[in-house]
């Protein structure tokens, strides 16, 4: 049960910290619990520079969690998957649909 491969929320949920320079002083060191995935950091990181994310973008801007705080529309679920690996140390593939509650 090492490193994040199993579908445990001790293993798949990490801490995301973000500095943005929009953000509001006094919104500073809130703490949201919306499933972020990595695959929205791209567009998170283009919008903070001003620059639209292409079209074809799978994630979205977190930016719209912590400026306009708008969560009404955020993902509640996703789903979760780790192939499987060969090789000297076998890890075994698992998959899972993680949902909020």
């Amino acid at each position: 049960m090492a490193d994040n491969w199993y579908p445990h929320q001790e293993s798949i949920r990490v801490p995301c910290i973000i500095k943005d320079p929009r953000l509001l002083i006094n919104k500073a060191g809130i703490v949201n619990d919306n499933f972020t995935l990595n695959l929205d950091l791209a567009p998170t990181i283009l919008s903070a520079a001003g620059i639209k994310p292409p079209l074809h973008t799978i994630g979205r801007d977190m930016a719209d969690l912590y400026l306009k705080e708008d969560d009404a529309n955020w993902r509640t679920e996703y789903f979760y998957e780790h192939p499987n690996h060969g090789g000297a140390i076998h890890i075994p593939a698992s998959e899972a649909l993680v949902r909020k509650g």
